[in-house]
């Protein structure tokens, strides 16, 4: 019996694990100001570093041609070459201990379809690169959520802030 490569590539690909990603965030004590370029990006071929803060930028995962991260929202999208756009959304935070920066904290962020509505974010003041605790809050009391209502609009925005 032979099996082709194309076959098998596209059984392989059909039975990969989501992608996920997890950042190391420091704040100041009064968290008017977070870094969040500790960030690791997991993929079915390795774990690659990436800087998670807000806005748009390129990444060393290899062929990867979009990553943005909206803090805000708690919400991520990224694409690699010759894929559609594939979103992640922040489902965890645990308060970790760091010595260079007051308040620290890790968050987990998974994959998830792409579509988000507008009401579902809570509107946050402060820094840009909230803790997430309001942002995980709303999510776990909305389990639905409508496709495709505002990833276009927020999309924009976050292009707009680059």
């Amino acid at each position: 019996m032979r099996f082709s490569y194309a076959a098998l590539s596209a059984a392989l690909a059909a039975t990969c694990a989501a992608d996920s990603m997890t950042v190391t965030t420091g704040c100041t004590l009064s968290g008017s100001s977070c870094d969040s370029r500790d960030g690791r990006f997991y993929t079915d071929f390795g774990s690659y570093k990436v800087n998670a803060s807000k806005g748009c930028r390129r990444t060393s995962v290899p062929e990867m041609a979009d990553f943005c991260v909206d803090w805000k929202a708690g919400r991520a999208h990224f694409r690699y070459n010759g894929q559609h756009k594939r979103c992640l959304i922040m489902t965890d935070k645990v308060n970790t201990i760091c010595a260079d920066h007051s308040r620290c904290h890790k968050t987990t962020w998974e994959e998830r379809p792409c579509g988000w509505r507008r009401d579902v974010v809570p509107d946050v003041v402060g820094s840009e690169e909230v803790d997430g605790s309001a942002v995980l809050a709303q999510a776990a009391a909305t389990s639905t959520v409508k496709a495709g209502d505002d990833h276009v609009e927020q999309d924009e925005e976050v292009e707009a802030e680059k």
